[in-house]
């Protein structure tokens, strides 16, 4: 297995360091989070072909974990700092890109005093050095916590502008970073928690890591190679100042959009598949922030939720009076994706279309 995850792991950087597009080297901020991607990647390979030339495991878990902290803070932290880095577009902190430093030194200090304080021999290594072993992993999940804080927190930031300027829901857009913060955030729980377990919940971590850390990787080279960093960044550019400042308009405003809207509604410009908010304001006359603070003083959580409670309506009344339609015809007519169709027309009637129309 050890063997297997070092080819696994060299085949990946492999692919980040020859096989990524041209526009990727080209863009400062990408280019960036693939290297520290395939840094990350190649500590895990290392941190295994150690473990497989000493046969580590084979002496014990406290063994193996000596290494496994070593390699996996700085590991963990390249990862974060990748997706953090588009994220943020490129703007990272002084204390996110070193702090990870810190945590690294202390815990090799620590690791490297409390083996020589022990005196006894690697094969047989005492109770003390494992309880520092979980002392430090303590510290190494500390570090992720916070990373996986800043994460959380900017993800949210891109799914709001993402659901506040698209007409449809776009989650594909942004789930490999849930993957990356899943598979970091299972690295530093489980390193300490194993140190006192028996050696076959070693191999169920691994295989379960592993697996997350292929299936992020290629989400990784997906959101490259696809179209769909270019759609989440033109959703973050999108966002006016005025989004995240105060967004109560004034009454005059307020019906001066209302009257707006009223007007694109009877046109039924919410049934043209594709819409953004932009688009939508700008077929209005209206700012886009004006709108978008419109949709909220109304109730919806976002323009993608509005323009779906919008086509819903539309879609019952199509099947009302024309139940010779298929789903197909009806998804089309209302402007949805005909994969998604049935999965929100069943959450927001508690009914498939079919049932709903002969109902």
């Amino acid at each position: 297995m050890q063997f297997s995850i070092i080819v696994l792991t060299t085949l990946m950087c492999g692919v980040l360091v020859f096989q990524m597009p041209g526009r990727v080297k080209r863009d400062l901020v990408s280019n960036r989070s693939r290297w520290l991607m395939c840094g990350s990647l190649a500590l895990i390979g290392v941190q295994f072909l150690i473990q497989y030339i000493t046969e580590l495991r084979a002496l014990g878990v406290t063994q193996a974990v000596l290494v496994n902290l070593t390699f996996f803070i700085p590991a963990s932290a390249l990862m974060s700092l990748a997706v953090l880095n588009l994220q943020r577009q490129g703007r990272l902190y002084a204390f996110e890109r070193w702090g990870w430093i810190v945590a690294w030194l202390i815990v090799v200090t620590g690791l490297t005093v409390a083996v020589a304080m022990d005196g006894n021999p690697i094969e047989s290594l005492s109770e003390r050095v494992r309880w520092t072993e979980v002392t430090m992993g303590i510290v190494y999940a500390g570090m992720q916590v916070y990373y996986t804080i800043m994460q959380m927190h900017e993800l949210q930031r891109m799914q709001d502008a993402i659901e506040n300027y698209y007409d449809s829901e776009r989650k594909g857009l942004t789930i490999w970073m849930k993957h990356a913060m899943a598979v970091t955030g299972l690295m530093a729980i489980f390193v300490p928690m194993l140190i006192f377990g028996p050696n076959y919940l070693l191999i169920i971590y691994a295989l379960t890591i592993f697996w997350g850390i292929f299936v992020m990787w290629f989400s990784f080279i997906r959101y490259f190679t696809s179209n769909d960093i270019k759609l989440v960044h033109e959703a973050e550019d999108s966002t006016d100042s005025a989004d995240s400042t105060d967004d109560k308009l004034s009454p005059d405003i307020m019906l001066h959009v209302s009257h707006a809207v009223e007007r694109w509604l009877a046109s039924e410009g919410y049934l043209q598949a594709g819409i953004t908010s932009a688009m939508a304001a700008n077929a209005m006359n209206v700012p886009r922030y004006q709108l978008t603070a419109w949709v909220r003083a109304e109730g919806h959580l976002s323009f993608t939720k509005w323009i779906i409670a919008l086509r819903i309506e539309e879609a019952k009344r199509l099947l009302k009076e024309h139940p010779d339609w298929n789903n197909e015809t009806v998804a089309d007519h209302c402007g949805f994706n005909r994969t998604h169709f049935q999965r929100l027309f069943k959450q927001a009637t508690g009914m498939a279309p079919a049932e709903y129309g002969e109902k």
